[in-house]
């Protein structure tokens, strides 16, 4: 296929790096979207499942204002496989291995076995896209972690998966997408999309991959979505208070701090001229208030 310019030159599109953004580029009730999230499990995976139902495909509510609250994308393959995939921007005070292996485990313990042999398990796949290093670089960008004793394995149902993007180099491959393997392009996609100055790489790679080019059109779908540009503007900066220790550790200043976030991400939406009523209805603040910030 010849590489066609699929990204417009001064497009601003959001970031598929913020948790909010990564989700809905996914779950979208659109065959385009159900068609990436499959070639995308099937990149990670090693191959590409016949369909991939969503399991947790809304927003929760309350996603605006709860600051460390973290968003994942639950997923149940054809075969009854089941796999949870989170993006991950910044290391925090938890431990994301622990973390892994909890959710993992969690899954696990979901399926109801009764009346059936242990061999019927299936397999689920913790997976982690993490915008930094968690791991030795030696070991390489993506990390599978099984239940084994050096050569000898326990059992395979149970995969935790870290991608760590940052690992993934590109600048002396930079012009010649065939150079990557899919999850590689995938990880180059999420990482860079964003980036002006990457847009050829970018076009290429939307030209070389289906799943990625679909992704990229909703992509620059949502967009266009104010709502979507306010949820990541508020989770971006939640990050940043939560990176800087500014969220309250008590009910009180729990509460406090919701109302005061409400608050700044409205003065924030309004200098970036997005509606009265968008605004109003994203942060529950009434009209007469936002216009009074």
């Amino acid at each position: 296929m010849d590489k066609k310019n699929f990204i417009p030159e001064n497009k601003k599109l959001l970031d598929p790096r913020i948790d909010s953004t990564f989700k809905s580029l996914f779950t979208r009730e659109e065959e385009k979207s159900r068609d990436a999230l499959k070639q995308l499990v099937g990149a990670i995976i090693g191959h590409e499942p016949k369909s991939v139902e969503v399991m947790n495909n809304e927003l929760p509510a309350e996603v605006m204002y709860a600051k460390d609250i973290r968003l994942d994308l639950q997923c149940r393959m054809s075969d009854g496989q089941r796999i949870n995939i989170e993006m991950q921007t910044c290391m925090g005070n938890d431990n994301l291995k622990a973390r892994s292996l909890y959710y993992g485990c969690r899954m696990l313990s979901s399926f109801d076995m009764q009346g059936k042999h242990y061999h019927q398990l299936p397999r689920v796949y913790q997976i982690m896209f993490t915008d930094f290093t968690l791991f030795d670089k030696e070991g390489g960008y993506m990390q599978t972690f099984t239940m084994r004793n050096g050569d000898t394995e326990l059992v395979d149902n149970l995969q935790i998966i870290f991608i760590q993007m940052p690992l993934v180099k590109i600048c002396e491959r930079e012009r010649e997408s065939k150079n990557f393997t899919e999850i590689e392009k995938w990880v180059i996609f999420l990482k860079y999309i964003t980036d002006k100055s990457k847009r050829e790489l970018l076009n290429s790679i939307m030209s070389s991959s289906k799943g990625i080019r679909e992704a990229g059109e909703i992509l620059m779908t949502i967009s266009d979505d104010e709502r979507e540009w306010a949820i990541q503007e508020s989770r971006y900066k939640g990050r940043v208070d939560y990176e800087s220790g500014l969220l309250a550790s008590h009910e009180k200043g729990v509460e406090e701090g919701i109302e005061i976030a409400k608050i700044e991400d409205a003065r924030g939406m309004k200098k970036k001229n997005i509606p009265l009523d968008v605004i109003s209805e994203i942060t529950g603040l009434t009209a007469e208030q936002v216009a009074a910030l």
